[in-house]
């Protein structure tokens, strides 16, 4: 319980599932050379004024409904331990609801990785890789003097508020039934850290296969969704058109008036895909269904509500909530990093997505970003024999380009 003078709003329905089941998203950032402590808390605290959703935390109101209360007077979560930089997680302390912490990892030389870690309730990937680069904004101003005031924004709104502005009606947000709900609250949830599995293209491979997605008329989204498709029904030896493939798709540029990035918690539509029988026979054709599904979903307004197709496959599928589980594929696509600016005298050398264990690790998604000129996909959720055959298939679509 909490006093309803410091609550800020209740979360929506596109809000509330993340808060159920506690999900916060890491934002890694490996760094070396010298990083100054007491910058990154002088840097997160300008932050944090700037944007007061990191100053909030994540409660229950008197009426038990999930809700944001204004928190200023917690102090800012800014810790550091000493560890393997490869586990970014390492030692992390409980979060306490917070909406925000930043988390270091300092490795025995000079290299350390820094996590900025968010509430998937205030934000979603694209709205905190934001606040990731504006904080190595500030870090690069505080250590070199530089002015650092930020001007100050307003909570973030929900999506569907931000559709109610612009006449934009979507009806009830489906969401999992409490069958479904049990059967993520009661899976398995890894007691050590999970295990990363990455794979990354060089920045020749990437550029190949962005031509071969130019040539072929479809999109790094579609081809990697192709890839991803073909690789998890081969590893798993099952048919390509058993496994339903889901995906968020960011709907700020797609509005009338366009949603900057830090106007909005989760902005997000659902894409739903589900291919057609040996559709993996043909790769540049299923990603060319992959993206052509996605053009129809946002044309026709299907994107914004939500998991509706999702939600209807699940509830119809006759091996029930757990036996849907295990035919789940999720994809997030962040896109670009954005440029993280540092002092003269510490370099970034890799970004990843990092998430700490709870039940929705169980359908960890895969990560898709490019970093460096190089794609990227990270993820807890697959097998090595996944990935192997993954990269298989995205270095066989990079050779198509010509």
């Amino acid at each position: 319980m909490t006093s309803s003078q410091l609550l800020v709003r209740p979360l929506a329905p596109s809000e509330v599932l993340h808060f159920r089941f506690g999900l916060y998203v890491g934002y890694a950032t490996q760094v070396r050379g010298k990083l100054d402590s007491a910058a990154l808390t002088q840097a997160f605290a300008i932050l944090r004024q700037a944007y007061p959703i990191l100053s909030s935390r994540l409660v229950l109101d008197h009426a038990s409904q999930p809700s944001i209360e204004a928190a200023p007077e917690l102090s800012a979560a800014v810790d550091e331990v000493s560890g393997p930089v490869d586990n970014p997680l390492f030692g992390l302390p409980d979060l306490d609801d917070r909406a925000a912490a930043i988390h270091t990892v300092r490795g025995t030389d000079d290299a350390a990785t820094v996590t900025l870690l968010t509430h998937h309730s205030i934000a979603d990937g694209h709205h905190s890789l934001y606040l990731l680069a504006e904080l190595w904004h500030l870090y690069t101003a505080c250590v070199t003097d530089a002015p650092t005031a930020a001007r100050r924004h307003d909570y973030p709104h929900s999506l569907e508020h931000l559709l109610d502005q612009r006449g934009i009606g979507i009806g009830p947000t489906a969401l999992p039934d409490d069958a479904m709900l049990e059967a993520l609250a009661s899976a398995d949830i890894p007691s050590g850290p999970t295990e990363r599995v990455r794979t990354r293209l060089s920045v020749a491979d990437t550029q190949s296969l962005l031509a071969t997605g130019r040539s072929a008329g479809t999109t790094i989204n579609g081809l990697v969704s192709a890839a991803l498709l073909a690789a998890t029904a081969q590893s798993r030896n099952v048919g390509i058109d058993t496994l339903h493939y889901t995906y968020p798709v960011d709907m700020r540029a797609r509005l009338t008036p366009q949603v900057g990035y830090p106007e909005g918690t989760n902005v997000l539509g659902m894409a739903y895909f589900a291919a057609d029988p040996h559709a993996d026979d043909d790769l540049l054709a299923l990603a060319r269904a992959v993206t052509s599904t996605l053009r129809d979903g946002i044309a026709t307004g299907a994107v914004f509500a939500g998991n509706a197709q999702f939600v209807s496959a699940a509830q119809g599928n006759s091996a029930g909530p757990e036996g849907f589980l295990s035919t789940m594929l999720v994809s997030t696509n962040w896109g670009v990093i954005p440029a993280l600016p540092t002092p003269a005298d510490l370099i970034i050398e890799d970004f990843y997505p990092v998430m700490p264990n709870n039940p929705m690790t169980s359908i960890a998604p895969y990560v898709i970003t490019t970093y460096d000129g190089q794609l990227t996909i990270d993820t807890a959720a697959s097998s090595f024999d996944t990935s192997q055959l993954l990269a298989e298939h995205l270095h066989g679509l990079a050779r198509r380009s010509g």
